[in-house]
């Protein structure tokens, strides 16, 4: 006997040294050997009472696993509503609950561990409903949604305008959107695919998410704040694959899909379609892109022929952008004005200011005014240009519009000028 009870307390040492527990820790541990845990009977997949009256579900599998962790009793109580859950810890007659998510109000009477589940927050509707993005598509309309459950909560203190009905569990809450009671209803996405996976809503689906998420811990009452921390230690050591393993079994088999081969072969082969389409594509490209280097060169060849032919017949070329308001030109242009080619861009406001001889002003406007009105006509006009160097010179001018907008205002003119 005396050799048993010293393998306890060795197996015990050695645990709580695994656990990294403080001495105030363990000693809560040593007078408390059995801890009461709260739980929702009807809140599937997490926490529920089987069809063999059987504690079941994500929840009560952790809390087997932190049973073995700290080597004690867990000892489970629940109530018919969530409501009387929440008052037994209220009252003190559990020492936490196992499965809930934390909010303002529930803070003030519980100490939360870190989240250890999370899933989004889904909304159900009719299936003729169609898709519903988020919440705020629901302003206006009647909401089912459990009482005193975190999705009550939040839908009262943000959306003043969603009509809630208050149920007691979820499926009264699915009845009333079966029943055309209310529009939709709003809950745990998990929760709800695994009940609606039963068939027994056939004519209900999930028809959206909502923009948060439920994240799951567990909470110890005030007056027992050591036992939070004695908790998140216990979940902290708790194995990765042992979590994996309590998923897998409670996650619902719709996310276990088989491997489709059919689709996987059509996968395969839309994807040889769309390579063979893109290799064609960029033959093509190539090819194009051939073709426009080689016009690009007729184009500067043609350029250089151009400003020769221009330069041995002194004629200035010139180009007015009017949306920027600035005009330039060739060497022969710049000539004209007395101007260096590094000068040959110009505001149009200098050009009319230093350079057009001032009685000509105003018919130099009234020739770009006749130009845009000529939609593309060649026009022409001599006037008087005074050079850097202050001489007036004679010139003629041949203007036209050779661009336009959507809305036919020109945007671009271009033209010749001679000296005479």
């Amino acid at each position: 006997m005396r050799k048993i009870i010293f393998l306890i307390i060795l197996f015990k040492v050695a645990l709580f040294a695994k656990l990294d527990l403080t001495e105030a820790e363990q000693r809560w541990l040593d007078a408390h050997p059995v801890i009461i845990a709260g739980i929702d009977s009807n809140y599937a997949p997490f926490e529920f009472v089987d069809e063999k009256g059987q504690f079941a579900g994500m929840a009560i599998d952790y809390l087997k696993e932190i049973e073995k962790i700290l080597g004690v009793k867990i000892e489970i109580k629940t109530a018919k509503s969530w409501e009387n859950v929440t008052n037994m810890a209220k009252s003190g007659s559990v020492d936490f609950l196992s499965c809930l998510a934390k909010t303002q109000e529930r803070a003030k009477y519980l100490n939360f561990t870190k989240p250890y589940l999370s899933f989004p927050t889904a909304i159900v509707t009719n299936k003729t409903a169609g898709y519903v993005n988020g919440l705020k598509e629901l302003n206006g309309k009647t909401v089912a949604v459990i009482d005193q459950y975190m999705a009550n909560q939040r839908l009262e203190e943000h959306y003043d305008n969603i009509y809630l009905v208050k149920t007691q569990n979820l499926s009264q809450g699915l009845e009333l959107v079966a029943s055309g009671k209310t529009f939709a209803y709003v809950d745990n996405l998990s929760q709800l695919i695994y009940a609606l996976q039963k068939g027994t809503f056939g004519n209900l689906a999930i028809s959206g998410v909502a923009d948060y998420k439920f994240d799951y811990a567990m909470a110890s009452i005030t007056k027992e704040p050591i036992l939070r921390d004695i908790l998140q230690k216990a979940l902290d050591n708790i194995p990765s694959e042992i979590r994996q393993s309590i998923h897998c079994k409670w996650f619902p088999p719709a996310y276990q899909q088989a491997t489709d081969y059919k689709l996987v072969w059509q996968v395969v082969c839309v994807g040889m379609l769309v390579l063979g389409v893109f290799g064609c594509w960029l033959y093509l490209l190539k090819k194009e892109i051939k073709k426009r280097i080689s016009i690009e060169q007729d184009l500067n060849r043609n350029r250089e022929w151009l400003n020769c032919s221009l330069n041995s017949a002194e004629i200035g070329a010139w180009d007015l952008d009017i949306i920027s308001q600035t005009i330039s030109g060739n060497s022969v242009f710049s000539g004209i004005l007395g101007l260096e080619d590094s000068e040959i861009l110009l505001s149009m406001e200098r050009f009319k200011s230093d350079f057009i001889y001032k009685d000509d002003l105003a018919k130099f406007l009234s020739h770009l005014e006749r130009c845009f009105e000529a939609k593309g006509e060649f026009c022409a006009l001599e006037f008087r240009v005074v050079s850097s160097d202050k001489n007036t010179k004679k010139v003629e001018i041949t203007s036209k519009v050779f661009k336009y907008d959507l809305y036919q205002n020109p945007i671009r003119m271009m033209g010749f000028m001679k000296e005479i």
